[in-house]
């Protein structure tokens, strides 16, 4: 790979992990009972009832949407 690519594929990986990193920090403020964890590819939520509150909770309706 040239060093063009290369630096482009790490602009995007860092990209990536800065917006996994504020949106870990921005559910955690919203939803402080729910477990918020960063993964390589994106965010895992765990809590008690969560499936539940993906179809009631307005802050995690539109996450259910994207089960459905």
């Amino acid at each position: 790979m040239s060093r063009a690519s290369d630096k482009a594929a790490a602009i995007g990986k860092a990209a990536r992990d800065a917006a996994i990193a504020r949106g870990v920090e921005e559910i955690g403020a919203v939803l402080p009972d729910v477990a918020v964890t960063a993964l390589e590819d994106g965010i895992e939520l765990k809590g008690r009832g969560l499936a539940r509150r993906l179809v009631t909770d307005p802050v995690l309706r539109w996450i259910g949407r994207l089960l459905r």
